[in-house]
């Protein structure tokens, strides 16, 4: 840092000597495979957009396309995807937002072109111009989870982690260590956790010595906090201003239990940074999206897969005695009762001592596994989800979405908690989170968790995730039973 004198030479200030040294330490020991995964995404994104360049050279309207002008397409794409921070580090591999910065900075790039061919009156590059971004607004995402399952192999395998130091006290430290530990796809790994400042004869000032001989002797990427109320706003901001040197993230979490995306906002209000959450979007325009796609896609279903129904429900009829069918009432919307129509997989009556084994099967998912009630072809139908296509109807109806919580047996509502009846705001769905994350493997408490998290940040864009993985999940047969 330089101060000028009054005759305008500079002098330099010295730096605390601790405060220099830690900078030059955590620098040293900042890992080189989390500063590559933004040379990575650099690399694949620059071949991506190559490549679109080539399907709009390929419909171009005219002959040559100046390289300049495929140059300044690529470098300004490029600085595009870096003023979205599409390359920071802390947000490749990590949930919906990469892939909103990635077409947020392609539609950005089309309209800037867009905007000079416009006022210029260049009419010979509109053809390649428009097969150039169409094609990018596809690749480039698909380059990413491309890159993302790249980098979710690596952090199984305990590679491209962020060592993390928590910073907390009691049950809020214990939360926060159990969800960054619970996926390490996120790629947290916590090393070290440790309590927040005390009344001591060096006060805050010790505590963040602590901190920074923490951060330098676990080699730490990332520093979360669990708010309480030994951590004040003072304590944060100090904290923060101590990891500006060094490349180490600060990371807070808020007592919020599950809200995430696009429920919170941060809102400035007299000077403070004020997060705002805002209630549930289950009702509006994007309800109606969510009801119209149902329709859609109920419909065309039933359509196009009628043969396969009849053929199952011939092979039903067949290989055991009974209906093909097998109706139950379900709890909906409200708490609404309706028919739940699925293919049978037991045999016929087996549904008469469901009672007796509902609190074993609900707590112990390995006892889906041998359960004698489920017959061979229905262990057939159950491995690959083929017994819930008949719900489609039910989607159809409006009494289940396409998406939703697990649809619920009337007997299951004395298990229920307090806040569990939260999950009936919206209707059940076909597949859920609870599909996603492994279906009778997960135990109870965990679905109530997951559906509640379902209601609590729904939204259009998480529905298509939810149905991309299930898909996957289908595929793998993963906790089918």
């Amino acid at each position: 840092m330089a101060l000028q004198h009054l005759d305008g030479s500079a002098r330099r200030v010295v730096l605390p000597e601790a405060l220099a040294r830690f900078s030059h330490d955590v620098a040293a020991t900042q890992r080189s495979p989390l500063r590559a995964m933004t040379y990575v995404a650099l690399g694949i994104d620059t071949l991506m957009i190559l490549a679109s360049m080539m399907v709009g050279f390929l419909v171009r309207s005219t002959g040559q396309y100046p390289l300049a002008a495929a140059t300044a397409i690529l470098v300004v794409w490029l600085g595009m995807l870096a003023v979205r921070r599409s390359y920071d580090s802390e947000r490749i591999g990590v949930g919906s937002e990469e892939f909103k910065n990635v077409i947020t900075a392609t539609i950005g790039s089309f309209a800037l072109f867009a905007s000079i061919g416009f006022v210029l009156e260049i009419t010979d590059g509109r053809r390649f111009l428009i097969g150039t971004f169409a094609a990018g607004i596809i690749l480039l995402p698909l380059g990413r989870r491309l890159m993302r399952v790249w980098v979710f192999d690596r952090r199984r395998d305990g590679h491209l982690m962020r060592r993390t130091l928590l910073i907390g006290e009691g049950r809020s430290l214990k939360e926060l260590k159990v969800r960054l530990s619970f996926d390490p796809r996120t790629g947290f790994e916590v090393v070290e956790s440790m309590p927040g400042p005390s009344a001591g004869p060096r006060g805050i000032d010790g505590w963040l010595d602590q901190v920074e001989q923490a951060i330098v002797d676990q080699d730490v990427d990332a520093v979360a906090i669990s708010q309480t109320s030994s951590i004040s706003s003072e304590v944060i901001r100090r904290l923060s201003w101590r990891l500006e040197g060094p490349n180490v993230a600060l990371l807070v979490a808020p007592a919020l239990g599950d809200a995430t995306g696009p429920r919170l906002n941060i809102r400035p209000a007299a000077g403070l940074p004020l997060l705002h959450l805002d209630e549930p979007r289950l009702t509006g325009p994007q309800a109606l999206l969510k009801r119209a796609t149902d329709i859609f896609v109920s419909g065309l279903g039933l359509l196009l897969i009628s043969p396969l129904l009849l053929l199952i429900a011939l092979a039903i009829r067949i290989t055991s005695p009974g209906h093909a069918l097998f109706i139950q009432d379900r709890v909906g919307q409200a708490g609404e009762v309706y028919r739940l129509v699925k293919f049978r997989s037991m045999y016929d009556g087996s549904e008469e001592i469901r009672t007796d084994t509902l609190g074993s099967l609900a707590g112990d998912p390995e006892s889906y596994r041998t359960d004698p009630r489920v017959t061979p072809l229905g262990r057939f139908l159950r491995r690959w989800s083929l017994d819930e296509l008949p719900q489609l109807w039910n989607v159809l109806m409006g009494e289940m979405s396409l998406v939703g919580p697990r649809p619920m047996l009337v007997e299951e509502l004395p298990l229920l908690g307090t806040t569990d009846h939260r999950r009936h705001l919206t209707k059940p769905g076909m597949t859920g989170l609870w599909q996603v994350a492994g279906r009778k493997e997960v135990a109870w408490n965990e679905r109530m968790q997951m559906d509640l998290r379902y209601v609590e940040n729904w939204s259009p864009a998480l529905d298509l995730v939810i149905l991309a993985k299930t898909v996957k999940a289908v595929a793998t047969g993963r906790g089918a039973h």
